[in-house]
């Protein structure tokens, strides 16, 4: 029993000193970036070790029995007689011999990976990396070409899939898409061409770039087999390859992972680094197929194809993976239906982020901020992270830009941003756009104009490019250009959203020239167009400019109260979704319109309907409706008090029409005229949709006060100008253009 007891406690004192030993060398290797294969080494030559030591334990211990016995005679006075010498084994397998060859195994796994580490710095044999042979330096440019396999979907997938998977590394730098689409250019090839292998070394001995990795996915039965290459850019000759099994389509994402994994080792990545990395199946998504949609969308949308079949794709990519966490992203942006799909969308990126790389994870926290919770500060400071960590970052330059101009009104700012962005990615529209925004708010048209150019160039079928420039000659006062202008819709496919955009553009071009008949016709046009495309509330999202001319051009409030009513009702607006209720639009339009008592109705259903975390950012909104109620109840200063405390950081219009109009209406000229001013010679990319009913009566307006005040050569100019925007103008509009026209003549007559 004793000798049984000795074996276990030997067994159990193995046991724990092999758990410290293997904890230590989990430690080491971690900390000194040493490959995953020494920890199961060291687990062998423990596993090795311990039938070594039972061993010895046992005999051992039979020898100490023996040892016992003959001390046990030693009371007689006899000697014991030993029959033989001690057998072999028992001089072998010593406590001895035990420890010595415990430190030899320990020296052996110590020499063999100092050995392996010391061969793949120095670049020696074929373990030897190929920065430390120097075949590669590190950080050198490489071009990604595109696979090559049997399904070109799958293909492009698994191109995509590596993509994102080696702009992880420390001593791989890829060449931005951008870069190799104007090699293309330069090479008079079109961008859209697949980047072959051949291809992509043309295009690296041309640019100087130094290797190209390629790949190729072969269907064996019913799996693939992928395998990828680093190939030198000038020779051909293949630097390191790397081969991988996928059982099926799902576990090619896995496979891909594993692949990447060993090109960035062979290239002389870490391991430290290579185990820092979140696997590529959590990084995006497990889903081949999902990747694949995902992939599918990005690039119609950022060459400004049809948006309807991008959000159809990233539907059916979040359907496959639920926990696609860029996906959601992506749709909380695009989605039609309503604000309710797009915030449930960007909640679900924003539950799914911890599935992403660093840098997804950021891009979805700053959008979740900016967009649901309006905490412009904390996008900011996600967006400024991201460029701290790659300062040629499109996305976050776009998207910080976009922070900037639409929610700060700081478009000085996100110029530089859209610029920056612009340079990074050329073959990305929206920085582009959203570059020609910014110049149009600063009133440099002409430089708006020739980014405009520039994407029809580049997005010939970018619907967003034909709506801006309108918006353009809009800010001109060039109406006659602006219909020219959106003769360029007729070049697009006709989709409904395309129907819609170019729609309700005529029909703001129509209202501001006093075409009231045209302009109804075309909104209604638009909003049927609107339901077509999947959005929700046509009438109210595509009319409702008509009720603002019903309110300011026909100076109708009761026609404006029953218009919106109707519309309120055929849009079914009680009976959708409270989240997706245009309820700030309503509101707007109820503050000119209804009672107050039935404003207030209104305000706090929105408020008992709308959590509080979805009601940021709206204390402009709620002082100019307080600011337009008071103004009706006659309550002048009050209501200048309320409006002149608006920040209004993003709608330069905002600042001027409500305070001129309440201005005149206190007869307080000298604010009015100003006022007025301000707003005819602003400069908003939305200018023609407030044109379209404010226009014409500040135009009217000014030249009245001013001839009250005196100033008739301000007055002539702006009847003139008011004359000659709506000398065309329906037959309810005539006797007030026949009246300007006359005091024109007055005036003239006066002054000879």
């Amino acid at each position: 029993m004793s000798g049984r007891r000795t074996l276990w406690q030997v067994f159990a004192v193995y046991i724990t000193a092999s758990w410290v030993v293997l904890q230590v060398v989990d430690v080491v290797k971690d900390n000194l970036g040493l490959p995953d294969w020494v920890f199961p080494f060291a687990l062998l030559l423990l596993l090795i070790g311990l039938p070594i030591i039972v061993a010895t334990a046992i005999v051992q211990g039979r020898h100490a029995a023996v040892d016992a016995a003959a001390a046990a005679t030693e009371d007689r006075q006899r000697p014991v007689a030993r029959t033989h010498e001690p057998a072999a084994h028992h001089k072998l397998l010593t406590w001895r011999n035990a420890l010595a060859g415990g430190g030899l195994a320990l020296v052996l796994l110590v020499v063999v990976t100092s050995g392996f580490m010391f061969m793949r710095t120095r670049g020696i044999g074929p373990v030897g990396s190929l920065v430390a042979k120097g075949m590669l330096e590190e950080r050198a440019p490489i071009v990604l070409a595109q696979f090559s396999g049997p399904d070109l979907s799958i293909s492009t997938a698994a191109t995509e899939a590596l993509r994102i998977d080696l702009s992880q590394s420390d001593v791989i730098a890829l060449v931005d898409p951008a870069s190799l689409t104007e090699a293309l250019a330069r090479m008079e090839r079109s961008p859209d061409e697949r980047l072959t292998l051949q291809t992509a070394r043309e295009v690296a001995v041309r640019e100087g770039y130094a290797a190209v990795i390629t790949g190729e996915i072969t269907a064996v039965g019913n799996g693939y087999v992928l395998a990828s290459r680093i190939v030198d850019a000038a020779s051909g000759q293949t630097l390191a390859s790397a081969r991988q099994s996928a059982t099926n389509a799902d576990e090619i994402i896995p496979a891909i992972d594993r692949l990447s994994a060993r090109m960035r080792e062979r290239v002389g990545e870490s391991y430290s680094g290579l185990r820092a990395d979140e696997p590529l199946q959590r990084v995006t998504t497990g889903s081949l197929e999902a990747l694949q949609k995902y992939s599918e969308a990005v690039e119609i949308f950022d060459v400004g194809g049809d948006e309807s079949v991008g959000n159809a794709l990233l539907e059916e990519a979040v359907e496959l993976d639920p926990g696609f966490a860029m996906a959601w992203r992506k749709l909380g942006l695009t989605r039609t239906g309503g604000r309710a799909r797009r915030i449930e969308a960007l909640e679900k990126a924003f539950e799914y982020r911890n599935r992403l790389t660093e840098r997804e994870r950021l891009l979805t926290e700053a959008i979740y901020y900016e967009q649901i919770r309006r905490d412009y500060q904390a996008a900011i400071t996600a967006y400024e992270r991201l460029i701290e960590l790659d300062p040629k970052d499109s996305w976050a330059l776009n998207n910080i830009g976009v922070v900037y101009s639409e929610d700060l009104g700081d478009y000085t700012r996100s110029e530089q941003y859209f610029e920056r962005a612009s340079a990074a990615d050329s073959t990305n529209v929206l920085s582009f756009r959203n570059a020609a925004v910014a110049e149009m708010n600063q009133g440099k048209l002409d430089e708006a104009r020739a980014t405009l150019d520039g994407i029809y160039e580049r997005f010939p079928h970018d619907r967003t490019a034909a709506e801006l420039r309108v918006a353009v000659e809009a800010n001109r006062g060039d109406y006659p250009a602006a219909l020219a202008a959106a003769e360029r819709f007729d070049a697009l496919p006709p989709d409904p959203a395309v129907l819609m955009d170019k729609t309700a553009a005529l029909s703001a071009i129509a209202a501001t020239r006093g075409h009231l008949g045209e302009a109804e016709a075309l909104a209604i046009e638009a909003a049927r167009h609107h339901g077509e495309s999947g959005r929700t509330f046509p009438l109210l999202s595509m009319a409702r400019g008509l009720v603002w001319v019903d309110l300011s051009v026909r100076q109708d409030t009761a026609r404006a109260g029953e218009r919106l009513a109707a519309y309120m009702e055929s849009d079914g607006f009680d009976k959708a979704d409270p989240l997706s209720r245009p309820y700030t639009r309503i509101l707007d339009l109820m503050s000119n319109t209804a009672r107050r008592v039935d404003f207030e109705s209104v305000l706090a259903e929105f408020e008992s309907e709308i959590p509080a975390e979805y009601r940021q950012d709206l204390d402009d909104r709620y002082l100019t409706w307080e600011g337009v109620l008071l103004a009706r109840e006659g309550r002048y200063d009050e209501a200048i008090a309320s409006l002149r405390r608006r920040e209004n950081r993003a709608c330069e219009l905002c600042r001027y029409t409500p305070l001129a109009q309440v201005y005149d209406r206190a007869g307080v000229r000298d604010s009015a005229i100003a006022y007025y001013e301000r707003y005819v010679n602003a400069f908003d990319t939305a200018r023609l949709y407030w044109d379209a009913n404010q226009l014409g009566p500040a135009l009217e307006r000014l030249a009245v006060l001013h001839d009250e005040a005196g100033d008739l050569e301000k007055a002539s100019l702006y009847y003139a100008r008011f004359v000659e925007l709506w000398r065309g103008a329906d037959p309810e509009l005539q006797p007030r253009v026949e009246a300007a026209q006359q005091r024109l003549n007055e005036i003239f007559a006066a002054r000879g």
